[in-house]
């Protein structure tokens, strides 16, 4: 198979079967590559997968000097389309052989390989009695690579921030096949260059992740969730305001949902327990550690939110009071991506804005938008405590499902123009990856992109990682 490959192609393969063991080098049929949303085909027929960093860095060094295309594969659950080859010329370069995870008991830091699935580094953090907080509904399939490769966020990022502020050390290959190591477990660094956060959220663009350091924390002992409806969107932040001033860093999630994502999941017949019996069209499901030490902060969480209730900011509020009831409460908001799925968005919009903001640009897009269609209907939900929104559109019924896909790059930049007016991001947590690039170069700052395209000339002037994406 391969004399139907380009020269290049073929001696970069050539070359690779002496170096690695034929077993590493597959062919299409053998492994899958694929875009959750179903925009985007896999069109790379070969796939490389390395046991380690050495190997890696043998690839990349013939890559470079042949210049074929290396596209970073992870759990294949991005969703803006960066795992995706669009040519065939393309290589796919699997990291899940490098799976390894080690816990140092003295330190509680966990060093990782970057093809370790999500989950696996949170278990194996719990065995040994702490929390790694990075929440992704796709926890059993992603992988540390992709997270750290797209900056991912999250349901916790509140409390501890994105999988960049969890990250004390990082290893990552260069395309030129030269390895470089920032391992170091330390708070404090001001060696030169910041290099690990230049490589966290650089999309497989400037090298290849392959290892890192991770802190983990003490496990919340009984956090209390509570659910809880409100008459509209300026009474969320101001319930927002209200228990952030109270509880500041303890609270773990303050998440919005929406009645239309209630609704998607009854029509498609997931089962769920809804507390709510009046109507409203949203709701905030939070999670607060109360306890500290012996000490419980729970009668003054009781007490503001019954304060709210008497001045109407809360319609009706219902605490877990059982493990059992909190995992019915997040069983509804974990439901929500995998309804969207299933009734099939015309796009997917995953943004944020500044918190204070956040009312006032729902509004505002939500009339924009039912102004230019009449057909479309909106799930909002999303990360309200660090402004992180997933403004999802959706047909009104299948009939109208076909011209609201003729209109969806308008629906799109009717978005992203009213985003960039709100001095927000197209991208809080996905990244960019190919599906955005072109929406990054019409609103970004001229001179960061600027400096985006110096950087990647300076480390990858033959353009052989991840082309296509950012740039």
């Amino acid at each position: 198979w391969i004399l139907n490959m380009s020269s290049n192609l073929s001696q970069f393969i050539k070359i690779l079967k002496k170096e690695l063991m034929e077993s590493q080098i597959i062919r299409t049929g053998s492994f899958e590559v694929i875009d959750p949303r179903d925009r985007l085909l896999n069109k790379s027929e070969i796939c490389i997968k390395p046991m380690n960093t050495k190997e890696i860095s043998i690839i990349l060094k013939f890559a470079n000097k042949f210049m074929v295309p290396i596209i970073p594969l992870g759990g294949s659950t991005g969703l803006v389309g960066g795992q995706i080859a669009s040519q065939n010329n393309q290589v796919t370069l699997s990291l899940e052989k490098l799976n390894d995870i080690k816990f140092f008991n003295k330190s509680n830091l966990l060093k990782v390989q970057s093809g370790a699935i999500l989950s696996n580094v949170k278990n194996i953090a719990l065995n040994h009695g702490r929390h790694f907080p990075l929440a992704l509904a796709s926890e059993g399939s992603c992988q540390i690579g992709g997270n750290l490769a797209t900056n991912a966020g999250g349901l916790n990022v509140i409390k501890y921030g994105n999988i960049r502020d969890l990250c004390l050390g990082l290893e990552a290959v260069l395309p030129s096949g030269k390895i470089l190591s920032s391992m170091k477990s330390l708070k404090k660094n001001n060696m030169g260059f910041d290099l690990k956060n230049l490589f966290i959220g650089s999309e497989g663009t400037l090298g290849i992740i392959t290892s890192a350091i991770l802190k983990t924390f003490p496990i919340p002992k009984d956090p209390i969730s509570v659910f809880f409806s409100v008459n509209n969107l300026e009474d969320v932040l101001f319930i927002f305001k209200k228990i952030y001033n109270d509880f500041q860093e303890r609270i773990l999630a303050f998440e919005l949902i929406k009645i239309t994502a209630i609704d998607f999941i009854n029509d498609l017949g997931f089962i769920i327990d809804n507390p709510f019996t009046k109507k409203t069209n949203w709701m905030i499901l939070m999670e607060i550690d109360v306890n500290i030490g012996s000490i419980s902060l729970k009668e003054i969480l009781e007490k503001s939110l019954y304060d709210l209730i008497l001045k109407d900011r809360i319609l009706e509020v219902f605490f877990a009071n059982s493990i059992s009831q909190r995992n019915k409460f997040w069983n509804i908001r974990e439901l929500i991506p995998a309804a969207n799925r299933e009734k099939g968005s015309i796009c997917s919009n995953d943004i944020s804005v500044p918190l204070e903001k956040i009312p006032e640009f729902i509004i505002k897009l939500d009339q924009t938008l039912l102004s230019f269609s009449k057909d479309i209907l909106i799930n909002c939900f999303g990360h309200v405590g660090d402004g992180n929104l997933h403004y999802n559109i959706f047909p009104l019924s299948e009939n109208v499902r076909m011209e609201l896909e003729k209109k969806r790059i308008d629906i799109i930049n009717i978005i992203n123009d009213l985003v960039a007016k709100y001095s927000g991001s197209i991208s809080a947590e996905h990244g960019i990856g190919r599906l955005k690039k072109n929406e990054l170069h019409k609103i970004e700052d001229s001179g960061k992109l600027h400096m985006m395209k110096l950087i990647k000339s300076v480390i990858d002037p033959k353009n052989i990682l991840n082309p296509g994406v950012l740039f």
